[in-house]
């Protein structure tokens, strides 16, 4: 039996972030947000249970994100990385690599107010 993954529309370009290390121009070493890979979404609200429960701890602005999986976001954490929306910032909060199949990445995040 196979069942398979509708995400909904990859229509948002959302950015994801690390945290890391750039060098300024006077050759200062300085921590800072830098792009790591620009990818298509599906952005979802929570809704149902999920939104409730994170009512219940003050993180109703939690979305969740779809994307693609790749070989490359394998490194993708919550300490060093969040993403980048419409001009809003969200700290990554969970990341589901759905069924381990390696297709799809459920991506929940809060944004930072």
């Amino acid at each position: 039996m196979v069942i398979k993954m509708n995400p909904g529309k990859l229509n948002k370009r959302i950015t994801i972030q690390k945290y890391g290390t750039i060098t300024t121009e006077n050759n200062f070493d300085e921590e800072a947000w830098i792009d790591f890979k620009a990818v298509w979404a599906s952005v979802n609200n929570l809704w149902g249970k999920e939104f409730y429960a994170a009512k219940a701890v003050n993180a109703e602005n939690t979305v969740e994100f779809i994307i693609r999986y790749s070989k490359d976001l394998e490194v993708l954490n919550s300490k060093e990385y969040r993403i980048k929306w419409q001009g809003r910032k969200f700290d990554i909060t969970f990341i589901d690599n759905i069924k381990y199949e390696n297709k799809w990445l459920k991506i929940k995040a809060i944004e930072r107010l």
